[in-house]
């Protein structure tokens, strides 16, 4: 017997669990006329509102990589407000698995955690999915791209009303094209004038099964459809050997074989070089384009940290953080991060005293927001082997000039250049106006005791502690903007082990300092990262002030840069794209 796929938000179906499949590839592939409208494109755009369980996904997918030549590609956007487990997707799917010919599986294995965001992934060489965990009525206004088919899925209006509103209706009209096609198993007047008033022009079909009508549509207004390019730049050079730049060589070598990545002495030189480090979001307690950022950042780095542990040691312990309460001001951020960011509480909840000193395996006097999925991982080991496919040339280039549409960098001419050096972009005139700061850190590294031991989690309170490791973990860290040297100061040993000995003194009792590292993070003066062409300098591109939180933000940087560079579909909402741009310094 096949599990009814049912939704308990809507109280609705899914899809008929007997002939889904078959209506899935009906009303939203055949009344699409697909695969006849990419015969000609090299990039195709399907949106759908509602993934649900990704049935209608698969069914594309398949269809496009049995009818497509193997240089076209599609991106697939798709909004969900409630998505499932990936149990919960199989259980649903898997006995239709041998239709997908193993496409179930690969979606499964990358699926993303269930938080708030733009999550991105490449299924295979020519399909690329968006799934993005908000309300459609939220997220949609932030899509900029030129859609080809629309799938309009969501539960039905009268079970679902806010998926089917004028925002949608309007901004399909935005970001249609003449040609651009739309189907829906639903025939509501509701949904017929909406369409109309956003510029399709409304047809009902025979609908699938016992089911009378249902409304397919074709963008009438006179937009052009632009034919995109997929070409992009051969041979490029990054300079700055940190995580950031490591990062980007990860996500480009896949499409870019003749990669130079330049540092002056050698690879995590800098912040990216301490041994561990904690994986953590930045919270805010709105869903601004703080969440919009960092809360997918935190989802790719959790997967990507993943999957490369299984094959390599980069340090990565998924041991989950505790961010202590410690006053009323982060008890109101934490309680808004809960309700605002859109995490499943499988991936986030506040925990009262007992149940958080449960979780840390040691008695705390604070209660806690709990974050199962952080971890810890090691920065200077991740960035060595994110590093790998690039040519590595230690010296310390102090300049670049333009040629033409490309850049020269030592002696050498390259296509595009990345500068991801920290503050020491500031030395290149091209970007020596951006107002970035360095700021000092300083962690120690203890030898750990009985009682420190038994800490299970990460604990986070304005300072933090890492679990122990063979004996030893790290504590930290100091944040001093008016300092400039990297000597180690005894003091900050200190100031890092009475921050700990305040919320929990007995694991700061009997804890041997064995060394300490200082380095230099860069900060923006909006405390925000710096990513992406820079103005008036073409293929000139920057990856900058990550702050503390570089472990994660290099990363989703990186994958967002990299849509610029390779001209791809964009994966970042455009309020985000705006807020990380260096050109919102400009005046």
């Amino acid at each position: 017997m096949v599990d009814r796929p049912h939704s308990e938000q809507f109280d609705d179906i899914y899809f008929a669990a007997e002939n889904g499949l078959e209506e899935s590839r009906y009303v939203f592939l055949e009344q699409n006329h697909l695969p006849e409208a990419w015969q000609d494109k090299s990039r195709f755009v399907i949106c759908e509102t509602g993934f649900g369980t990704g049935l209608n996904f698969l069914c594309a997918w398949t269809k496009f990589e049995s009818t497509s030549t193997p240089s076209q590609q599609l991106h697939y956007y798709s909004f969900e407000k409630y998505p499932l487990s990936p149990q919960e997707i199989e259980k649903y799917l898997g006995h239709w698995s041998t239709e997908f010919s193993g496409r179930l599986e690969k979606l499964l294995s990358a699926y993303p955690l269930r938080v708030g965001g733009w999550h991105t992934f490449r299924v295979s060489s020519q399909v690329t999915l968006t799934l993005i965990f908000d309300d459609v009525n939220r997220a949609l206004p932030e899509l900029e791209t030129q859609v080809d088919c629309w799938f309009l899925d969501g539960h039905a209006p009268a079970k679902n009303p806010d998926m089917w509103s004028e925002t949608v209706f309007q901004n399909m009209g935005r970001l249609s094209h003449s040609g651009t096609r739309c189907a829906t198993f639903t025939a509501a007047g509701l949904v017929k004038r909406g369409l109309e008033s956003a510029g399709f022009e409304i047809a009902k079909a025979k609908g699938f099964g016992r089911k009378r009508d249902m409304i397919v549509g074709k963008f009438c207004r006179n937009t052009a459809h632009t034919a995109w390019s997929l070409t992009h730049p051969q041979k490029i050079a990054i300079i700055g050997g940190g995580i950031a730049g490591a990062s980007l060589v990860h996500v480009l070598s896949p499409f870019i074989s003749d990669i130079t990545l330049f540092e002056k002495t050698e690879l995590a030189a800098g912040g990216s070089g301490n041994i561990r480090g904690l994986c953590n979001p930045r919270i805010a307690s709105l869903r601004g384009t703080d969440a919009d950022f960092y809360s997918p950042a935190f989802a790719l780095a959790y997967k990507t940290f993943s999957d490369i542990s299984h094959h390599h040691d980069i340090g990565f312990q998924p041991c989950g953080s505790l961010h202590l309460i410690t006053d009323d001001q982060k008890e109101k951020r934490f309680n808004g991060f809960i309700h605002q960011w859109g995490w499943h509480p499988h991936h986030a909840r506040i925990l009262n005293v007992a149940d958080a000193s449960h979780v840390a395996g040691t008695p705390l006097s604070h209660a806690a927001l709990y974050l199962p999925d952080a971890a810890m991982v090691s920065p200077k080991l991740v960035t060595s082997h994110l590093a790998r496919p690039a040519q590595l040339v230690l010296k310390d280039i102090l300049s670049i000039e333009q040629s033409g549409t490309g850049w020269i960098v030592d002696n050498t001419y390259f296509e595009s250049v990345i500068l991801t050096g920290g503050v020491d972009v500031l030395k290149f005139f091209e970007t020596s106006q951006l107002p970035l700061q360095k700021v000092r850190g300083q962690i120690t590294h203890v030898k750990t005791s009985p009682a420190y031991n038994t800490l299970k989690t990460n604990l986070c309170y304005g300072g933090y502690s890492s679990i122990a490791i063979g004996g030893e973990a790290v504590i930290g860290s100091t944040f001093q903007h008016w300092m400039d040297t990297n000597t180690i100061r005894p003091e900050d040993n200190n100031d890092n082990l009475d921050k700990l000995k305040n919320v929990a003194p007995h694991l700061a009792e009997d804890l041997q300092v064995i060394g300490a590292r200082a380095s230099f993070r860069c900060s923006a003066k909006d405390r925000f990262p710096v990513i992406g062409r820079l103005k008036n300098a073409e293929n000139l591109y920057i990856s900058t002030a990550h702050g503390s939180h570089g472990i994660i933000s290099s990363l989703m940087g990186a994958q967002y840069l990299a849509t610029q560079i390779l001209n791809t579909a964009p994966l970042l909402p455009a309020s985000t794209q705006k807020a990380l741009s260096p050109s919102r310094f400009l005046k």
